[in-house]
C-alpha cells in the first residue's frame, strides 16, 4: 500500500497544471523574499522584513492587529481580492518558525507572478489573511510558550493569552472557509515504522470527539491531498499524517468546530546533512498547491483517500547515531552484554543554523535513547559494532585547590581521549567559587565535566595527582597504564581491578537517558581484553576520534 501510495503521488503532482510543485521548487532558492533562516528571524527583523514587502507590492496589505504580552506588534497580511478567505498563522510557537518566512515569500511570488493563470485565480477568487509570527515574545527567546508561560495553542477554550484571543477575533471577524496551522514537529519523529524521518506531517483536523467528516473537514482532507501530491517528490518517504485525536482546547480543533476546516502542517526532521531551510521551502511549494487546487475548483479534483493513505507519525524511532551489534562492558553487569546504543545530541536550531549572535548556553548534551535492542529505531548515522566492545567512560578526581595550576584545558582534553567522561575536584569551602568560575571557563564539547564540590565523599576511587600523558599504542591496556601512572606513577597489573577502579562507584554509566559516553574497542582474534584496540571514543555525543562508518 506505501508503494502504491508512493507512486500515485509521484503521478498526480507530475500532471499538476498551473502553479506547479516543480516549478516553486526550483524558484524558491533564487526568488525567495526572506533571505534570514527561519529559526535565526527575530521579531524585529520579521517587521523590517514585513516593510519590504509592502513598499515592493503597494496593494498588499501589512497592518498590526494586535500586541503581545510584553507589547511587540502581531501583524496581518492580507493580499487577494475574492470572497473566499483563508486564515494561515504561524509560529503560534515561538521555536517553530520554519512556515513564517514562507508566508512571506508566497505572497511575494504570487504578486510578481500574477500574470500565471493559477497565481492570478489566487488573486481573484481568494482573499489571503496571514499572521506570520502569532508569538513574537516566545519567537524572541525561541521557546515554545508565551511570556505568561502558557501553551498558546492549549488556550483555545480559556483564551488567557492575548495572542488567543487575537486568533480567535480574527476567526470570528472573517469567518475563512480554510485554515492552516503552520507548525514544527520534533525532528526526530518517523514514518510509521519504516525508520525514515517524517520530514512533513499533515492532518485534517477534527471538529468533534468522534472526528465526523462534515463536509468542511472533507475539504481539508482535500487540501492535505493537493500538499501530499506535491511535496511527495522531495521528501522521498518521508511524509507523514499526525495524529488526529480530538483536542478541543487546542487552536487547530476548535477552530474547526467554529465553523473553519483546519489544515495542520508540521515541519519535521531532514535528512542528514540536509539544511532547515529545506523546510521552508516546501511550506512554499505547500500553499500554492493547496491555494491553486482551492481556486481552481474548490479542491474537488483531489481525492481524499490519497490523504487516508498516508502513513502515521511516530515518536521513539529516531536517534542521531545507532552503534549496532556490539557488546556493552561496563561495571556491575556481570560482564559483557548484547546491547545496541543509540543516542541523540541535544542541539537547538539556532545553534544548528549557526544563527549570528546567538550563543549557546553551553556544550551540547546527548543522551542514550535506546540501550539494548534498537532495530525499530532509524539513524541519522549508523555505526557497525559487530565484533567490537562498547565501554563505559571512565570517571577521576582531583582535590586542591593548587590542582589548578596543572588542571587546565589540555588536561582535560588528554583525560577525555583516554575515556574520562567526568572530573570530580574537590576544594576547601572557600576556594569552591573560584574552582566552580574556572570549571566553567574550560567547559567545551568533548571534554570531560569538571564537577566542583567541598565533600571528599564525592571523589571516585581514582584521585590524579599529575594530568595523564598520551599513551604508547593504541590499546585499552595503554589507556589504563597511561591513567594509572598519573594516580600513583606506576604500572597497575591488574587490568579488571584497574577498570572498576576507573568506573568508580554508582549508577550504571551507560544507562537510558544518560549521556552518551563510550569507548569503542574492536576485539583483535586471539587476545585478551587488554589488547583490543581503540576506535573511537565519544563524550556526551561528540566525537573525540574517526571511528568505523
Amino acid at each position: 500500500m506505501k508503494v502504491r501510495l508512493g507512486l500515485a503521488l509521484l503521478s498526480l503532482a507530475a500532471a499538476a497544471p498551473g502553479l506547479e510543485p516543480e516549478v516553486l521548487w526550483r524558484a524558491w532558492p533564487q526568488e525567495r523574499f526572506v533571505t534570514t533562516p527561519a529559526p535565526c528571524l527575530r521579531p524585529a527583523e520579521l517587521g523590517e522584513w514585513l516593510d519590504r514587502l509592502a513598499t515592493r507590492h503597494p496593494e498588499l496589505s501589512v497592518r498590526e492587529v494586535g500586541r503581545s504580552l510584553e507589547g511587540r506588534p502581531i501583524h496581518l497580511v492580507t493580499l487577494g481580492s475574492g470572497e473566499t478567505k483563508v486564515l494561515l498563522w504561524s509560529q503560534m510557537h515561538g521555536d517553530e518558525p520554519s512556515a513564517t518566512p514562507a508566508l512571506l515569500d508566497f505572497a511575494d511570488y504570487l504578486l510578481r507572478h500574477r500574470d500565471d493563470p493559477d497565481a492570478a485565480a489566487i488573486l481573484d477568487r481568494l482573499t489571503l489573511l496571514l499572521v506570520p509570527m502569532l508569538n513574537p515574545d516566545g519567537a524572541e527567546v525561541y521557546t515554545r510558550r508565551n511570556a505568561q508561560g502558557i501553551d498558546v495553542n492549549r488556550d483555545a477554550l480559556n483564551l488567557t493569552t492575548p495572542e488567543g484571543r487575537l486568533l480567535k477575533r480574527l476567526r470570528d471577524e472573517h469567518e475563512p472557509v480554510l485554515g492552516f496551522n503552520l507548525h514544527d514537529q520534533d525532528r526526530r519523529r518517523s514514518v510509521a515504522d519504516t525508520g525514515v524521518l517524517a520530514t512533513i506531517a499533515l492532518l485534517a483536523v477534527a471538529g468533534d470527539a468522534q472526528r465526523t467528516v462534515t463536509p468542511g473537514r472533507l475539504l481539508a482532507m482535500r487540501a492535505c491531498s493537493a500538499i501530499a501530491e506535491a511535496v511527495a517528490p522531495y521528501v522521498p518517504g518521508g511524509l507523514a499524517r499526525w495524529d488526529d485525536a480530538w483536542s478541543p482546547r487546542s487552536f487547530g480543533d476548535a477552530i474547526t468546530a467554529w465553523g473553519t476546516p483546519v489544515v495542520l502542517i508540521e515541519s519535521g526532521g531532514v535528512p542528514p546533512g540536509g539544511s532547515l531551510e529545506e523546510l521552508t521551502r516546501l511550506n512554499f511549494v505547500a500553499y500554492g498547491a493547496a491555494l491553486a487546487g482551492l481556486a481552481r475548483h474548490g479542491l474537488a479534483s483531489h481525492d481524499p483517500a490519497l490523504y487516508d493513505a498516508i502513513p502515521e507519525n511516530n515518536v521513539d524511532a529516531w536517534s542521531d547515531v545507532a552503534v549496532r551489534g556490539g557488546e556493552v562492558l561496563q561495571p556491575g553487569a556481570g560482564g559483557a552484554y548484547r546491547a545496541d546504543v543509540a543516542f541523540d545530541v541535544r542541539r537547538s536550531d539556532r545553534e544548528r543554523t549557526e544563527c549570528p549572535g546567538h550563543r549557546p548556553a553551553g556544550p551540547p548534551r546527548s543522551e542514550i535513547t535506546e540501550l539494548g535492542d534498537a532495530r525499530v529505531f532509524g539513524a541519522g548515522r549508523e555505526i557497525d559494532g559487530r565484533g567490537r566492545l562498547i565501554l563505559a567512560p571512565f570517571a577521576v578526581g582531583v582535590r586542591g585547590w593548587s590542582a589548578r595550576r596543572w588542571l587546565d584545558g589540555a588536561a582535560l582534553d588528554g583525560l577525555g581521549r583516554l575515556g574520562v567522561a567526568r572530573v570530580s575536584w574537590v576544594v576547601r569551602s572557600r576556594h569552591v567559587g573560584d574552582a566552580m568560575r574556572l570549571a566553567s571557563s574550560l567547559a567545551a564539547a568533548g571534554r570531560p565535566r569538571l564537577e566542583v564540590g567541598s565533600d571528599e565523599d564525592r571523589l571516585p576511587p581514582r584521585v590524579l595527582v599529575r594530568p595523564p600523558r598520551p599513551p604508547e599504542g593504541a590499546t585499552l591496556a595503554g589507556r589504563v597504564e597511561s591513567l594509572e601512572r598519573a594516580f600513583t606513577g606506576k604500572r597497575s597489573a591488574d587490568l579488571d581491578g584497574a577498570l572498576k577502579m576507573l568506573w568508580g562507584a554508582g549508577r550504571l554509566p551507560l544507562r537510558y537517558e544518560a549521556p552518551a559516553s563510550f569507548t569503542l574497542l574492536r576485539r583483535v582474534e586471539g587476545t585478551g581484553l587488554a589488547d583490543a584496540v581503540v576506535e573511537a571514543t565519544w563524550l556526551d555525543g561528540v566525537e573525540l576520534e574517526g571511528g568505523p562508518r
